[in-house]
């Protein structure tokens, strides 16, 4: 008598062993181990890192990326002394932050600020009414002065110093929509004025005198 055919060795007679069923589950399993190494050989060399870094670098800023249009995330600073009109300053008379929360305008006699919203404490006031920006007008430094208005919203520099007047009337609203925007790193100069803007607020000053005021959201000061 014949004894039994030998069994097919190797991967064909493993296959053969196994059957459909198990054949396929055995691959299933080989490929999961063989993902697993992949992806922990590319966290041993950083490659997942780098690749998730990239991702954040295309992602658009979060909320902190608006700080740009909100002057004064910290209280302002302002030069010691007044300098020149700069190079290529514009010759607007009237502008806005690009925040649109504070709009300034340049008279022959005055540059004046308006601010709509901050978080300074009230100042006193230190003329008796918004009209009163003339060199003439005398000071009140009493909080008192202002009973049908508001202190602190709006700011007034001439050739004699800075005057924070009482400004009759509710608070002023942000800028207009038709009101043109002074762009953070640029300046205007006009009637011997000049205001420049950037981040930290809006300058404006009397080019010959040296006086002036900064003003942001978060803070103001003088020259």
């Amino acid at each position: 008598m014949e004894g039994p055919a030998p069994r097919p060795r190797g991967l064909r007679g493993l296959v053969q062993r196994l059957g459909p069923k198990l054949t396929a589950l055995a691959v299933v399993d080989l490929v999961l181990v063989l993902g697993a190494v992949t992806v922990v050989g590319l966290l041993l060399t950083g490659g997942l890192d780098r690749t998730a870094g990239s991702d954040q670098s295309n992602q658009s800023p979060g909320p902190s990326g608006t700080a740009a249009l909100e002057e004064g995330v910290s209280s302002p600073t302002i030069p010691a002394i007044a300098g020149k009109p700069p190079a290529g300053a514009l010759s607007l008379t009237e502008f806005a932050a690009p925040s649109r929360n504070i709009v300034c305008r340049i008279r022959p006699d005055s540059a004046t600020c308006t601010i709509a919203s901050f978080a300074y404490p009230t100042p006193p006031v230190t003329s008796a009414s918004a009209s009163s920006s003339s060199s003439t007008s005398a000071p009140s430094s009493s909080p008192t002065a202002c009973t049908d208005g508001t202190v602190g919203h709006l700011f007034v520099v001439t050739k004699d110093g800075v005057q924070i007047p009482c400004l009759p009337g509710p608070a002023p609203a942000a800028a207009p929509a038709g009101i043109p925007v002074l762009a953070y790193g640029t300046a205007t100069s006009v009637n011997g004025f000049t205001c420049s803007s950037d981040p930290s607020g809006i300058l404006c000053r009397h080019d010959e005198s040296g006086h002036g005021f900064k003003i942001a959201r978060a803070g103001f000061g003088t020259l």
